[in-house]
C-alpha cells in the first residue's frame, strides 16, 4: 500500500487535488494500491479522499480574517503536523496555499528528516519574497510548476522541479448551443456588444475595481449605445455588488452564483466569455481564462495605500498579467494604482471596441500564452502524476 498525505487550503487547490488523484489512480494504482488522507475538500473526497481536516478556515483572504482565525488555523497546522509523524505517509503532497503548506512541511521536516515532500503550485517568488525559495529548498524535495517562465527561474537555485503545465489549458470551452441559449435567456440579439465587467473574487476588490468598471460602462454605453454590460459575481461578493450597482443607476445584466450550482455558474461563465466583445478585468487568473476564450481585456489592479506603497517598493516583475510576463510583450493593456481610472479605462476600450487590429493583437499574444501553458498536450494532472512516479522512482 501506497500512503499518500495532501494537503490544500482553498477551492481551487481542492479541485487540483481531485484531478492529481485521479490521475495518480492511473498511473499508481496498478502496482500499488493508494491510500489518500490529509485536508481537502468535497472534489477530493468524491475521488476517495479521507479528509482528515476541514480546510475552508484556511481559504481566509484577508489580514483581519488571518488574524481573527490564528488559533484555528495553528491548531490545525500542529495536528496535521502530528498526523503525518504518526500516520508516516510514502509521500506528502503539498497543493497551493503557500502561507499553510510550506509551514507545515517545515514542521514535519524538522522531526522527520527523510520524509518525501511534493510541492504542486510554486509561490510567486519570481514576483516578490524571494526569501521563500530558501524555504522551498530546505523543506521541498519537488515542485510541480504550472508556469513556463518557473523552471528557468529555480534552475539558479538548483531545486528539482519539472513543469506540468497550468489546468487552464485542458479547461473544456462551451458548446455553440449553449452560447445560443444563454444569449437568448438574456435577450441579447447577435448584433449587440457585450462587454463584460470582472471586478474581483473578494469584497475588497470588488468595493475598489467595481465603479472604476462601472463609470467607464457610463462613458462607453454613451459612445456604444448598443453594447450590454454583464458582471457574473460569486456569492461572496454580491452584496457589495448589488449596493454600488444601484448606486450608479447603470444597467449591468447580472449573472449570480447565489441561485445556482458552481458548475452551472462555471458552465454560465464559460458562455458569457465566448461572445464577450471586451473585458474589463482586475488583474489574476482570471485573466487566464479569459484569453483561453480569445477574449480582448483591459487589466486593472488597485489595492490599500500601504499595500500599493509595499509593491512598488518589493515587487520587480515588468507586467501584473501572466500573459504579458509569459509572451514578454505587453499587448495586453494595464493599468495599475493611480492610473487604474475610468478615463485610461474607457480610451483604451473605445480603441478595442473601434479598431479590430488592437483587439487581433492582443489575440495572437493570448493564443500563445495559453500554449505555452500547455494546450494541445498532455494534461497537466496527468504530467503532475508521470512527475511524482519518476521521483518516487516507482
Amino acid at each position: 500500500m501506497l500512503k499518500i498525505f495532501i494537503s490544500v487550503g482553498e477551492h481551487s487547490g481542492d479541485l487540483l487535488g481531485a484531478r492529481l488523484i485521479r490521475a495518480l489512480k492511473n498511473e499508481l494504482d496498478a502496482q500499488n494500491h493508494l491510500d489518500f488522507q490529509g485536508v481537502g475538500g468535497p472534489l477530493m473526497e468524491s475521488e476517495g479522499f479521507k479528509s482528515i481536516f476541514n480546510f475552508s478556515l484556511l481559504s481566509v483572504m484577508g489580514i483581519k480574517d488571518i488574524f481573527s482565525n490564528f488559533f484555528p488555523i495553528l491548531k490545525i497546522l500542529r495536528q496535521a503536523s502530528n498526523y503525518n509523524l504518526a500516520w508516516k505517509p510514502d509521500l506528502i503532497i503539498t497543493i497551493d496555499a503557500p502561507e499553510f503548506n510550506l509551514r507545515l512541511a517545515s514542521r514535519i521536516r524538522k522531526k522527520w528528516k527523510d520524509v518525501k515532500i511534493v510541492h504542486y503550485v510554486l509561490p510567486s517568488v519570481w514576483a516578490w519574497r524571494q526569501s521563500r525559495v530558501k524555504i522551498l529548498k530546505k523543506n521541498i524535495d519537488h515542485i510541480l510548476l504550472i508556469l513556463p517562465f518557473e523552471k528557468e527561474f529555480l534552475k539558479k537555485f538548483n531545486i528539482q522541479c519539472d513543469f506540468v503545465g497550468h489546468p487552464i489549458s485542458s479547461s473544456l470551452q462551451p458548446k455553440t448551443r449553449d452560447v445560443i441559449s444563454f444569449k437568448r435567456n438574456l435577450n441579447i440579439k447577435d448584433t449587440t456588444k457585450i462587454v463584460t465587467l470582472l471586478p474581483g473574487s473578494r469584497i475588497s476588490e470588488v468595493n475598489r475595481m467595481l465603479p472604476i468598471f462601472l463609470e467607464t460602462a457610463r462613458l462607453l454605453s454613451a459612445k456604444f449605445p448598443d453594447t450590454v454590460f454583464i458582471c457574473p459575481t460569486p456569492k461572496v461578493v454580491e452584496g457589495s455588488f448589488k449596493k454600488l450597482v444601484s448606486e450608479s443607476n447603470i444597467k449591468i445584466k447580472h449573472i449570480s452564483a447565489e441561485s445556482v450550482s458552481s458548475d452551472e455558474f462555471n458552465k454560465l461563465k464559460n458562455s458569457l466569455y465566448a461572445c464577450t466583445d471586451l473585458a474589463l478585468v482586475t488583474s489574476g487568473t482570471v485573466v487566464l481564462e479569459l484569453s483561453k476564450a480569445s477574449v480582448p481585456m483591459i487589466v486593472g489592479y488597485r489595492a490599500g495605500f500601504l499595500t500599493e506603497i509595499i509593491y512598488r517598493l518589493f515587487i520587480k516583475i515588468p507586467s501584473a498579467n501572466l500573459v504579458n510576463l509569459i509572451t514578454k510583450r505587453n499587448d495586453i493593456p494595464e493599468f495599475l494604482f493611480n492610473r487604474c481610472n475610468s478615463k485610461n479605462f474607457y480610451s483604451q476600450a473605445k480603441l478595442l471596441l473601434d479598431e479590430k487590429k488592437q483587439a487581433e493583437a492582443q489575440l495572437i499574444s493570448s493564443k500563445q500564452a495559453i500554449r505555452e501553458l500547455g494546450y494541445g498536450s498532455i494534461d497537466p494532472s496527468i504530467r503532475a502524476a508521470k512527475s511524482i512516479k519518476k521521483f518516487l522512482k516507482l
